[in-house]
């Protein structure tokens, strides 16, 4: 219950801070979310926020290692039929 608990709140951290940095009209990435969600805990007290933060910003990691392999893998295919 407690990670279903976390997950709800790290989903909402998330949704916080795309709309954070949609009001300030800032091109949204994973890096800039990332960083945004870094920020929003940095001096958050609730022991509960920071957790799903945390959780947030290793979900947007894990999301731009997944992206940065495609791309890497769009690129080996690539390369190869040119050869």
């Amino acid at each position: 219950m407690k990670n279903d608990f976390e997950e709800k709140m790290a989903d909402i951290m998330i949704g916080e801070a795309v709309t954070a940095l949609l009001e300030q009209d800032i091109a949204i990435s994973w890096a800039v979310l990332a960083d945004r969600l870094r920020a929003a805990i940095e001096h958050e007290t609730d022991e509960d926020r920071v957790r799903a933060g945390l959780r947030a910003i290793e979900e947007v990691r894990r999301e731009m290692q997944i992206r940065a392999s495609e791309k890497i893998g769009v690129a080996s295919l690539t390369e190869q039929k040119l050869h």
